[in-house]
């Protein structure tokens, strides 16, 4: 596993990046058992400092499982089958630095078994964080210490410690020094008496009227209260109001001549990233939808939508698929390439064949935001700034995607989960130039669209999603995204299209 790369020497390629210095451990006697310390580590339990809880009876492969389960993964789905422990030991390193975890507890660390301390260690050192161990038990720690501290060689070397090579620090402290290096957290803030004294007067509205956009404002006043009323027509004025300086940015792409896809992506990612994808409700969202309809049809662009295809309450279907609930399913799984290709299926509503050539260098290191191409099918895509790169290759190219804009943002709440497979992608030796979707088996190799297909399928039925435009098979009614005009996955997943009218 690589460390973080020192400022002063700043490199493309991770695998050249120099090992960083040993974290300290820290060995905590706890020898009488206090049950006091064990409620302060469950009060200590946050998303930047996991507690550790070997299993008593312990194999020599169940340390890496602990530690997915204390960093969340479901109890019941961290012995997949396809997954090996040396893969469990690369996603649990990627998930906790994706995680910016910055202490890690091991609780009765004297159940563990020889070695397993010192892997503990070079996992810490990996993620960059502080390993304590709590000794709860009479016997001796030295052994424990000096194996950590020589690396482990003193074992394999008959207990003579090599000279050459850096040894790690290890520090044995007591229970009042622990407490005063780990305070407890401070107590939360108590909550307003008035339940709605800080609601957001978006995130609900009453039951709204079908109406076709040319009618709903129209409608909304016949039927909904005065004061309700009132705060929608704000609502829809706002709405419209950004609706035009949207259209005052792109008219470019509306004068004639000009193709209408270029307008249909630069929409498709306005409603996808921007207004009805990260809408409150699905209220909300069928508000602004309607104030974009009438805004757009001022500016000669029919937006039309179809609900009736979309069954019973088809505003539910306006907001994106990718809720924060989902992500917290996504990060109870194990494989963060099973996480990452589901966010990303999901954000976008497409088929894996749409981001399946997205390079590493494509992908943010936060995981805020993503590079899609946007030129013709068959064009190839080289990002500006890497244009004028000495050591350029063919390689940097990939094909691009006539679906959306070029720099995707994704949701805040899932840019961890994007940027741990990235993390993970890193710990194989994968370089920026190499695909972000891999072979699980051979990194070397590029996924194949089918079985990425069948990994979202896989993992959205485990977290209870049914993603109805992704199939298995050839879809009967056409594939998103086809068509003389390259149509937006996002849009005609919610039976949304766009007309340019003529004068």
């Amino acid at each position: 596993m690589t460390s973080a790369l020192p400022a002063a020497e700043h490199t493309d390629d991770p695998a050249a990046r120099p090992a960083a210095p040993h974290r300290t451990v820290r060995v905590v006697i706890d020898a009488a058992d206090d049950p006091a310390l064990n409620r302060r580590l469950a009060a200590l339990e946050a998303p930047t400092r996991i507690v550790v809880r070997p299993n008593p009876v312990r194999s020599a492969t169940d340390l890496v499982w602990d530690i997915l389960a204390a960093a969340g993964k479901n109890p019941a789905a961290i012995h997949p089958p396809r997954l090996s422990v040396a893969d469990a030991w690369k996603a649990i390193a990627a998930w906790l630095r994706a995680a910016c975890v910055t202490d890690v507890i091991v609780e009765r660390a004297h159940r563990l078994l020889p070695g397993e301390p010192l892997n503990l260690a070079k996992l810490t050192d990996a993620i960059d964080a502080n390993l304590w161990l709590i000794w709860s038990s009479p016997a001796d720690p030295t052994r424990t210490c000096n194996s950590i501290e020589s690396l482990g060689r003193s074992r394999r070397a008959g207990g003579r410690v090599p000279h050459s090579g850096p040894h790690r620090e290890v520090r044995v402290i007591g229970i009042s020094i622990f407490h005063d290096l780990l305070p407890l957290p401070a107590p939360a803030h108590h909550q307003p008496l008035n339940p709605d004294e800080h609601a957001d007067p978006d995130a609900d509205w009453p039951a709204l009227p079908t109406a076709d956009f040319s009618l709903f404002l129209a409608t909304c006043r016949r039927r909904l209260a005065g004061d309700t009323f009132d705060q929608l027509n704000l609502a829809y004025r706002a709405e419209a109001q950004r609706t035009d300086e949207f259209v005052r940015r792109h008219r470019h792409h509306l004068t004639p001549g000009r193709t209408p896809g270029e307008f249909q992506r630069q929409l498709n990612a306005y409603l996808r990233d921007e207004r009805l994808g990260t809408a409150a409700s699905p209220r909300l969202a069928l508000i602004r939808l309607r104030a974009i309809q009438a805004a757009l049809l001022t500016r000669g662009v029919l937006l039309r939508w179809q609900p009736a295809a979309l069954g019973p309450a088809a505003p539910d279907r306006l907001p994106t698929w990718l809720t924060e609930g989902i992500c917290r399913a996504l990060r109870a799984t194990v494989s963060t390439h099973a996480a990452a290709a589901t966010v990303l299926s999901l954000h976008l509503t497409a088929a894996p064949d749409r981001f399946i050539h997205l390079l590493c260098r494509n992908i943010d290191e936060t995981g805020r935001y993503m590079y899609l191409p946007t030129f013709a099918d068959h064009a190839v895509y080289l990002r500006a700034d890497w244009a004028h790169q000495l050591d350029r290759r063919d390689d940097d190219e990939c094909p691009s995607y006539a679906h959306t804009t070029g720099k995707t943002t994704l949701p805040p709440y899932a840019a961890d989960i994007i940027a741990a497979h990235l993390a993970h992608c890193r710990a194989d030796g994968a370089d920026t130039r190499r695909r972000f979707f891999a072979d699980p088996k051979n990194p070397e190799l590029e996924a194949s669209d089918r079985a990425l297909t069948e990994v979202v399928l896989r993992t959205c039925h485990r977290i209870s999603v049914d993603p109805l435009w992704l199939h298995r098979g050839s879809c009967q009614t056409g594939q998103l995204g086809t068509g003389p005009v390259p149509l937006t996955d996002w849009m005609a997943a919610r039976r949304l299209d766009v007309e340019i009218l003529s004068d």
